[in-house]
């Protein structure tokens, strides 16, 4: 008995269209809003959330502060970046999380958001991240030394749109600006209390032929980071020790799209 797939109706042709022209839209702009989706693509605002929600749902969209965001679905799979990311960096992370005693947090930059691939917790219950969760880049040292390294465009499209407001001692645009100048210039940022409060957290870019791969953290009380000159050193030893380990094949694969004009940036 054979069984024949029929074609898809014109009505499903359309949806399916319309549905990845959003992608698209979203994806050549990095971020975008609902009503920016509607005023593009000249839909009702009623089909532009009902869009949304299921792309979101499908896992192809995320949303940070408001703003839509395409997430690593739409990338090229024949290499899984997060994957061998995560698998290389793991005895790295245990082994800082024990000679530390803090928490530890890998995270990466997906388009103007962080995403957290791994965490190493101490027991201390003070890091805030999970693996999978995509976060602003101004959420404290385990996103902000993914913005500070980032390209230019993404800075200004970061620094220019709503600033969320996590605590009392999160940033304004002004502020922030500041502080990612003196994190590039001195290779690593510290803040306290930007996304949880009572917790500080203390970050490092991991840099290959000049761009951002990804960042390592440690994230612990005020207390624990109020001198945080051993912690920068086992940092150090960190991310010297993930560069080493990393197959010189991957190294520009593994880099996000975006990254060609970081070097100039910097």
């Amino acid at each position: 008995m054979s069984m024949t797939i029929g074609r898809p109706s014109a009505g499903e042709l359309s949806s399916l269209t319309r549905g990845l022209r959003i992608l698209e839209f979203i994806q050549d702009r990095g971020q975008a809003e609902v009503s920016e989706v509607v005023a593009a693509m000249g839909i009702p605002s009623s089909s532009a959330y009902r869009y949304v929600r299921l792309l979101k749902e499908a896992g192809f969209l995320a949303e940070v502060d408001g703003a839509l965001l395409p997430t690593d679905r739409l990338a090229d799979r024949s290499i899984d970046r997060t994957g061998h990311l995560v698998d290389l960096a793991r005895p790295v992370l245990t082994r800082l999380m024990r000679r530390s005693g803090l928490d530890v947090a890998l995270t990466v930059r997906a388009h103007t958001a962080a995403l957290c691939l791994d965490t190493r917790g101490s027991g201390s219950g003070t890091v805030a991240l999970r693996p999978g969760q995509v976060l602003a880049l101004y959420s404290g040292a385990s996103a902000t030394p993914l913005l500070a390294t980032a390209p230019e465009t993404v800075r200004r499209q970061v620094l220019q749109g709503r600033l969320q407001r996590f605590t009392a001692a999160t940033p304004d645009a002004a502020s922030l600006r500041l502080e990612l100048a003196e994190a590039r210039k001195d290779g690593y940022h510290v803040t306290h209390g930007w996304l949880t409060p009572g917790v500080s957290a203390v970050g490092m870019p991991v840099l290959v032929a000049g761009s951002c791969l990804c960042a390592v953290s440690l994230v612990g009380r005020h207390a624990e980071l109020t001198d945080v000159t051993r912690p920068l050193a086992l940092l150090r030893e960190a991310v010297a020790d993930i560069t080493a380990s990393m197959p010189r094949a991957a190294t520009q694969v593994w880099l996000s799209p975006d990254e060609e004009s970081t070097r100039e940036d910097l």
